[in-house]
Order: C-alpha cells, then sequence, then structure tokens
C-alpha cells in the first residue's frame, strides 16, 4: 500500500456572513425553527478554489486503479457495441441507483408504467426524469464535443421541470442560500453550506473550463468534475443526480465511452456513508481520495455490467426457443427487439413488428403465453408489459455492485 502523503489539492476557503432567520417561517412539517435556529446571526459557507488551471497529482495506487478503470471501461464498451439493450440497462440502473441516494425508491412495474407515460407513483417519474437528464447530459459530449453550461441547465430543465416544488429553480443556477443536511429551514447543523450566490456562475465557469481540458486522465477528471461540482451545489436541488451525470458526460468526451453509462452510482449507493466522506475529504483538499474512489466504482461497476452483458445475450436465444416464431414473423420481429425495448404498450408494441394491430396483439399474447413477457396492467385499456428478465437484471446489476463495496452501517 502507498503510504506517501496524498498531493495537495486546494481546499475550500471558509468565510462568514451575516444570517437571520424568519422566526414565522414554516417547514414541510408544520413547526417553525427552533431557538438555536432564530438565535442564528451568522453561518460559515465554503467557497471552492478556482481549479480550471490546477494540476491533478495523484499517488502511485490511484494511477494503478486510473488504469484498471479505463481497461475495465473499455472492455464494457466494445461489449455493448455487440449487445442490443445493454446500454439501455446500463443508464436505466444508474438512473434508479442515482435516485435511490436521494431517497426517491420507485418500484420497477411503477417505473415501467412511467416509461410509457402511464399514471405512476411519483418516484417514478423521477426516476424516468433522472435517466433522462442523465441521457441528454451525457450526450452533449458526444464525439468529443465541449461539456457546455447549456447542456447543464438543460439537464437539470429535464430532471425537475415537472416538479411541482422545484419547476419554477428548474434550469437555473441558484439565487438564494443552500446548504447540505439540517434543517429545512436554516443551515442549522448542516453538513455543508455551499458559496453565496454570486459566487456559482463564476465558479461553474471555472469548472467547465477544467472539465474540457484534455491534458489529464479522464477518470481523474470525471473525479473532480464531479466532486467541484458538488461543492459549489449551484442549484436549488438536483445537484447530486446532475453532478453524478457529470462523470458519464467528461468520460464520454474524453472518448472513454462511445455508448455506455457506468453504473458508478450503485457503487455509491452501497456504501453512501464512504461516499459523502470522500466528497468532504475533496472539500478538505483531498482530490487523490475522490479519484481512487471513483477509479474503485468504476472497475466494480463495469466489472459487474459485463456479467449483465452475459446475461442478456443469453435471453434472445432462449425466448426465441420459447416461442418458436416463423422468422420474420410478429413475434419474430418483437423478440428481435426487446432487449432494446423491454417495456411496451401497443404503440412501441407496433414499432417493433411493423406488423397490423391484430398481428401484434397476437404477437403479445405468444409472448405472455411463454413467459417472455408479463402484462402489468389491469383491464383492456392502457395495456402494458414487461420482458420481466431484462427488468429483474436491472435490479440484480445494482446488486450485484453493490457487494463490490462495504455497506453502510449507517445509511437506511
Amino acid at each position: 500500500m502507498d503510504t506517501a502523503p496524498k498531493p495537495a489539492w486546494p481546499s475550500v476557503t471558509r468565510e462568514e456572513r451575516p444570517w437571520t432567520t424568519n422566526p414565522d417561517q414554516v417547514g414541510a412539517d408544520g413547526a417553525r425553527p427552533t431557538r438555536p435556529e432564530r438565535m442564528m446571526t451568522a453561518i460559515t459557507v465554503q467557497v471552492p478554489a478556482r481549479i480550471a488551471e490546477a494540476t491533478v497529482e495523484v499517488s502511485t495506487d490511484t494511477v494503478a486503479l486510473i488504469e484498471a478503470a479505463a481497461v475495465a471501461l473499455t472492455r464494457l464498451q466494445a461489449r455493448a457495441e455487440h449487445l442490443a439493450g445493454l446500454s439501455e440497462l446500463l443508464v436505466r440502473t444508474e438512473a434508479v441507483a442515482t435516485s435511490k441516494i436521494e431517497r426517491i425508491y420507485a418500484d420497477m412495474d411503477d417505473l415501467a408504467r412511467a416509461t410509457v407515460g402511464a399514471q405512476a407513483a411519483t418516484s417514478a417519474g423521477s426516476t424516468i426524469a433522472a435517466a433522462q437528464a442523465l441521457t441528454a447530459l451525457t450526450a452533449s459530449t458526444d464525439g468529443g464535443k465541449p461539456l457546455t453550461g447549456a447542456a447543464v441547465l438543460a439537464a437539470h430543465q429535464r430532471l425537475l421541470g415537472d416538479d411541482p416544488a422545484e419547476r419554477d429553480y428548474a434550469g437555473a443556477y441558484r439565487t438564494m442560500q443552500n446548504w447540505v443536511g439540517g434543517s429545512d429551514l436554516t443551515p442549522y447543523g448542516s453538513a455543508h453550506v455551499p458559496p453565496p450566490p454570486r459566487f456559482v456562475a463564476p465558479l461553474m465557469d471555472d469548472l467547465l473550463a477544467f472539465a474540457n481540458r484534455d491534458d489529464l486522465s479522464a477518470v481523474a477528471q470525471a473525479a473532480v468534475v464531479h466532486a467541484q461540482f458538488e461543492a459549489i451545489h449551484p442549484f436549488t436541488d438536483g445537484n447530486g443526480r446532475v453532478g453524478r451525470g457529470l462523470i458519464g458526460a467528461v468520460l464520454r468526451r474524453r472518448g472513454l465511452t462511445r455508448s455506455v453509462t457506468v453504473p458508478a452510482a450503485a457503487a455509491m449507493l452501497a456504501d453512501v456513508d464512504t461516499y459523502f466522506d470522500h466528497l468532504l475529504g475533496y472539500r478538505e483538499g483531498d482530490a487523490d481520495s475522490m479519484v481512487a474512489y471513483l477509479a474503485r466504482a468504476a472497475i466494480g461497476a463495469a466489472e459487474a455490467a459485463e456479467e449483465s452483458a452475459g446475461h442478456l445475450a443469453a435471453l434472445r436465444p432462449e425466448w426465441m426457443e420459447a416461442v418458436k416464431p416463423r422468422k420474420n414473423s410478429a413475434a419474430h420481429k418483437m423478440i428481435e427487439g426487446l432487449l432494446r425495448s423491454p417495456i411496451l404498450d401497443i404503440e412501441r408494441a407496433l414499432a417493433l413488428t411493423g406488423a397490423a394491430k391484430g398481428r401484434t396483439y397476437e404477437a403479445l399474447d405468444r409472448l405472455s403465453e411463454a413467459k417472455v413477457l408479463a402484462e402489468i396492467s389491469h383491464g383492456s385499456r392502457n395495456r402494458i408489459w414487461v420482458a420481466s428478465d431484462v427488468m429483474t437484471e436491472t435490479r440484480e446489476l445494482e446488486e450485484r455492485i453493490g457487494v463490490r463495496t462495504k455497506p453502510s452501517k449507517r445509511w437506511t
């Protein structure tokens, strides 16, 4: 083990700012500020350093992890290019995990309903929005295109544009002080008080300049971009989900991935305490540990995803054997497209088969009788079917990634 001191990285600067608590404001639980909150006259904010031209130096152990992560991601990307459905599975897994970190839990059936626009729980809609934001943010850097502020704001709009509590703030940097943890009403007892609003836009410009450099490791760059974004906390809400999406955007811009999204959030979810500890360490000047942490998360996620690739590859022949469809029939075409589109309503099914509605319903019935599809709707209208094996793989992939990390003793 490398026992040398960690390479230096600029830590946050702490500044005291005046604070006044409105004693009449009411929180979501109906309670007013406590006496200690009402007595607050100042808060200590943390202002991140400018990093646009900073040198990221890491230990020899971390260099080895970075190289191993690059190999694992390259291998996963190669599998995805020859296997339909893997990229979609990874996005779905990442969206579910990144939402769970924010305590947003979506049932798989509800997630399927929300995917096709059917009525579903709010948590499922939020998870679908996270997947859309993640996909858009990553796609914005396809082919090495620069990461832009407009793309970050657009991702935030996709994430929270339909949220009743946050839609007024979606797609814009915050104009108010925020904080992490503590009370809903004041920063009292909070874990992190980010910089005041006037610092946000300049710090984000600085972060984007760093994110678009090509003179450092892609994995190290992704780790620093994520941690710096969380230190800035530029939005009123959604910072974690957008910030974790930046990891994939940086890796895509640098060409380490071309179509896959590494589900690193599943590793973070498995031990959120360690994840948050590394973000804290980054703010205190330890970028090396943050980079090593992301590299390990990427390795574990990529290796677990390769197992999923093997499972997905086996499904199509299994389905064909179970259904025995005539070549080029509606059922045959439906099976061919099911890995990419494992959640179906009649419109999606028609798009897969290219057949008349009657033939398509016959194919849906055949696949359901063979237990390739399971119907999760009730009644004769707005029917929804899912390829249960694919949806189950989403949950199992998250669990496989998680077992590579020590489970948290504090997180419930």
